[in-house]
């Protein structure tokens, strides 16, 4: 647990209370300090940083490997923003050049298309995109920027809605599906477009065309030289993207705040224009402000019982009920669990990269359980230097990591999933893997950090701002809310940031210079 005196945060009378040490409550934190308030952060687990996290490998030499998140895209330029204004501006790498990803499917295993958006190709006809979808397929997918605006283009409609009708099922099942299932650990035909990609709903209903949108997104016509393959439109930190969440942690007890980790938040209530939270163990405390960094449901668990408590009011309690009404307003957004697997492996066969810097796989793939892999020491100069200073015996040092969970599905057995992990990754890698080249492994879980939005999520978010923006003394923040990656996240940080100084500035503005 770490904390430091709220005496030193400044004169501002104002109390910020964050729940949640994950990045977004992390950055609420920041910003509510910047803001000249008093901030205390409560984290129900033993560290910060929610999925961005990072262990080593005892018998690879106390390698240390990301056990989350492991980059973020540079597409706004928000985190490397954000990284430089942490003094990280030294520790931010980019992929190696040159590799580009693999999509695997049961067409075989074929280079990402260059220039594509959530897999929808910016040039169908390109000669990546053939490959992968074959001449029909790919004349299909051109053929899209003729079809009428309104085809698959309704408020709510999922991402296989959009992409079948308008890019044909070649695309949506080669393409579109390994990256929803990879990257959002989701079902193409459960999760809204709108939610999964606000650019290319957007886009649609503004050039009525994805393919010309993604031209627009991407660069000139397909964007070869401006996008590359999307593994390779990313940064990340030396030795591990814990380093985000940590500096972010510094800055805010830097700054005065309270850090408290290991403490569960149990119930809200509400008096005297403050907040009362209370914790698992016993203790209630007051803020004027509170801020909900945790998962939907906890969010929703909690506003739901404010007042409930208290016998001296009643269900008609106006601020209870209001409480209640925004509880009732957070939509339904189930999380997928996910079983990572780390390998870290000797294989010289490895050294040729023969999946570049990893593949996505496209569900009902003949053979392979696996969403995905990453070949990190192929796809970051760090970690091969880094494995070969652990691993100084090893003739060909790798580290791989598989992820694991579709919707729908049941996570492989932890008994044998090491087995399973190498038997895919041998075919996914198409390089055969055994035992005898294993150095040492990792198995971990996530269980509630990938969320899935249903259709009509868009909607539900819209009116739950309407709702949050009549009540200045709650926020509620997360992935949940701002999309999915650490990208995404920031950007909704750095938004209420201008949000709050434009208020501040029209506050100003109207109630003018004293008299």
């Amino acid at each position: 647990m770490s904390s430091q005196g709220m005496s030193s945060q400044g004169a501002s009378s104002t109390r910020t209370l964050v729940v949640g040490g994950g990045l977004a409550g992390l950055l609420a934190a920041r910003r509510h300090q910047r803001a000249g308030h008093r901030v205390v952060l409560l984290e129900a687990g033993e560290q910060v940083g929610g999925a961005i996290a990072a262990q080593t490998l005892d018998r690879a030499g106390g390698l240390a490997l990301n056990t989350g998140a492991e980059a973020w895209s540079t597409a706004s330029g928000a985190v490397d923003a954000l990284a430089r204004e942490l003094g990280l501006e030294s520790r931010i790498v980019s992929p190696r050049e040159g590799l580009g990803s693999r999509l695997v499917s049961a067409a075989g295993a074929h280079r990402s298309p260059a220039g594509a958006l959530l897999g929808v190709p910016g040039r169908p006809l390109s000669a990546e995109v053939r490959e992968v979808l074959g001449t029909t397929g790919a004349l299909r997918a051109a053929l899209e920027p003729l079809l009428p605006r309104r085809v698959g283009n309704r408020p709510g409609a999922t991402v296989a809605e959009v992409v079948r009708r308008r890019l044909g099922s070649a695309v949506l099942e080669r393409l579109v599906a390994p990256i929803i299932g990879g990257v959002h650990s989701a079902d193409p035909a459960l999760i809204e477009l709108a939610a999964a990609s606000p650019a290319l709903a957007k886009g649609l209903a503004e050039h009525g065309s994805l393919v010309r949108t993604v031209r627009r997104l991407r660069g000139g016509a397909g964007g070869k030289g401006a996008a590359g393959s999307a593994g390779t439109r990313v940064h990340a930190l030396t030795p591990t993207l814990a380093a985000l969440p940590a500096a972010l942690h510094d800055a805010i007890l830097g700054a005065g705040g309270i850090v408290r980790t290991g403490v569960e938040v149990v119930g809200l209530d509400r008096g005297e224009g403050r907040w009362q939270v209370r914790t698992a163990a016993g203790e209630t405390l007051e803020t004027d402000r509170l801020v909900l960094a945790c998962p939907p449901d906890t969010a929703r668990t909690l506003l739901a019982g404010v007042g409930r408590t208290d016998k001296d009011r009643t269900d008609q309690d106006h601020t209870a009920e209001r409480a209640r009404t925004i509880a009732a307003a957070i939509p339904e957004t189930p999380s997928a669990p996910v079983r990572l697997v780390a390998l870290a492996l000797d294989a010289p066969a490895l050294d040729a990269h023969p999946s570049g810097t990893g593949a996505l796989v496209a569900p009902g793939t003949p053979g392979i359980r696996a969403k995905a892999l990453t070949h990190a020491s192929a796809k970051w100069e760090h970690v091969q230097r880094a494995l070969a200073e652990a691993l100084p015996s090893a003739q060909a040092p790798h580290l791989v990591r598989l992820s694991y969970g579709r919707p729908g599905e049941q996570l492989p057995d932890q008994a044998g999933i090491v087995d399973l992990a190498l038997a895919d990754a041998s075919a996914i890698l198409r390089t055969p893997l055994t035992r005898d080249h294993l150095v040492d492994a990792a198995v971990i879980d996530w269980d509630r950090a990938m969320r899935q939005p249903r259709p009509g999520h868009r909607a539900a978010l819209d009116a739950l701002t309407a709702l949050l923006d009549a009540q200045d003394d709650l926020e509620l923040v997360g992935s949940w809310r701002a999309g999915t990656g650490i990208d995404a996240i920031v950007r909704a940080d750095r938004s209420l940031t201008e949000r709050s100084l434009t208020h501040r500035s029209l506050t100003a503005t109207t109630e003018g210079p004293a008299a």
